[in-house]
C-alpha cells in the first residue's frame, strides 16, 4: 500500500472533522453530560438527606408521642386522684351534717321529753293539790279518804 496525495488528504479531512466535532459538539455535550451527572448527584445526596431528615422526624415524632401519652396518663391519674378525693370529701362532709342532724334531733328529744317531765310534774302537783282541798273538805274519815285519793289519782292519770 502506498501512501498517496488521497489518502495523506483523507487522513487531515478526518483529523480536521474530529477536531471540530471534539470543539462543538462532544466539549459541549460532555459539559451538558457532567452539569447533569452533577445534578442528578446532588438530587440522590438531597434525597438521602431527605430520607434522613424524614427518619429523624418520625423519631421526634415518636418521642413526641409516648411524652404525650406519659403527659395523658399523669393528667387521667391526677383527675382520678382529684375525682376520688372530692368523693371522700363529700361523703365527709354529709357525714358531718348527718351527725349535726342527729345531734339537732336529739337535743330537741331532750329538750321536749324536759318539757313532758316539767308538764308531768306540774299536773302531778294540781292533782296533789285538788286531792289534798277535797280530802280536807271532806270528813276525815280514813276509809273514805283513800277511796277518794284512789278516785282521783286514777281520774287524773287517766286523762293525763
Amino acid at each position: 500500500m502506498s501512501i498517496d496525495l488521497t489518502f495523506v488528504g483523507q487522513i487531515v479531512v478526518f483529523l480536521a472533522l474530529v477536531w471540530i466535532l471534539a470543539r462543538n459538539l462532544y466539549g459541549p455535550l460532555n459539559n451538558l453530560m457532567e452539569v447533569r451527572a452533577k445534578r442528578i448527584a446532588d438530587g440522590l445526596a438531597a434525597a438521602e438527606a431527605g430520607e434522613e431528615a424524614k427518619a429523624e422526624a418520625q423519631a421526634e415524632i415518636a418521642e413526641a408521642l409516648k411524652s404525650a401519652k406519659a403527659k395523658a396518663q399523669e393528667i387521667v391519674a391526677a383527675a382520678e386522684k382529684r375525682a376520688a378525693e372530692i368523693h371522700e370529701e363529700s361523703v365527709n362532709k354529709a357525714r358531718g351534717e348527718a351527725e349535726q342532724i342527729v345531734s339537732g334531733a336529739r337535743e330537741e328529744i331532750n329538750a321536749e321529753l324536759g318539757r313532758a317531765r316539767q308538764a308531768l310534774r306540774q299536773e302531778i302537783a294540781d292533782l296533789a293539790i285538788m286531792a289534798a282541798e277535797r280530802v280536807v273538805e271532806s270528813e276525815l274519815d280514813a276509809s273514805r279518804h283513800g277511796k277518794l285519793i284512789e278516785g282521783i289519782v286514777s281520774k287524773g292519770f287517766g286523762n293525763a
